[in-house]
């Protein structure tokens, strides 16, 4: 006897350039209560919005394209970037914040109280299983080797795994790095994650003339139509991490003076 069934799945379609910043009011769609600010004495959180944050990133990364080498996604063109940014925003589950280095005013943007250091993000998050991935995590060039990657992580961990109210009670929060991506682990072995393997053939990396990935060739003829592949790192911070300790090495790294 012959089942009868359907697919009647259609891929989403393409974003329309017109709606690459997103509307207005900047509508974030989480699936969690989002704070308006998250902070330190020396960092502040925000929600990244396009419109505001955009321009000023691109900025920051300008002649340093390079640094994005490690990455799966194509976040050093503004095409990509904006075409990402709005991907995570139509995401339930994604979540991006604009790090604000409260310790550097910038004179064109006196409003934010400091200067944009970087873009992080909550990918991947979910109420079935009560976890989320830290990323992306960019540091843009004027701000890597202080403060800002140590306290913005310390933030998201402690928005992540601190108990209601003061946090969303999560149960895991994961860090996903390139094994060739030396400061990207090291931030993570350093903010109290533990390393737990490698996910092989974890990314089909993009093809990206101006600044090539390197990676690993697959078969012949398989899905990826000759894309290279990456192998990721995969670091998690669970919760009895945070009560055992991680919360304390948080609490010491935005002490630390640097």
């Amino acid at each position: 006897m012959a089942f009868k069934f359907v697919n009647n799945y259609a891929p989403e379609p393409e974003i329309p350039v017109s709606e690459l910043y997103g509307p207005d009011p900047y509508d974030l769609n989480f699936i969690f209560p989002i704070p308006s600010a998250l902070s330190t004495n020396k960092l502040r959180l925000v929600p990244f919005i396009p419109r505001v944050h955009a321009a000023t990133y691109f900025d920051g990364i300008r002649g340093h394209e390079f640094m994005f080498h490690h990455m799966p996604l194509v976040l050093e063109q503004p095409s990509g970037f904006l075409r990402f940014v709005e991907e995570c925003r139509r995401d339930k589950g994604a979540l991006l914040f604009a790090v604000i280095d409260t310790t550097r005013p910038d004179a064109d943007h006196p409003e934010w109280q400091g200067s944009l250091a970087g873009l992080f993000g909550l990918l991947e998050t979910s109420k079935t299983t009560l976890s989320t991935e830290i990323g992306p995590a960019i540091v843009l060039p004027a701000f890597q080797r202080t403060h800002v990657g140590s306290h913005a992580v310390g933030l998201l961990l402690r928005y992540t795994l601190e108990l209601p109210p003061s946090g969303l009670g999560f149960r895991r929060v994961r860090w996903g790095a390139s094994p060739t991506n030396t400061a990207s682990n090291n931030l993570a072995k350093r903010m109290g994650f533990k390393h737990e393997g490698v996910a092989r053939w974890k990314h089909v990396l993009p093809a990206v003339e101006e600044n090539p990935r390197p990676g690993k060739e697959a078969r012949a003829g398989d899905a990826g139509n000759g894309l290279l592949g990456g192998d990721g790192n995969e670091w998690g911070l669970c919760w009895e991490d945070w009560e055992e300790g991680g919360r304390e090495l948080v609490e010491r790294a935005f002490a630390r003076v640097s």
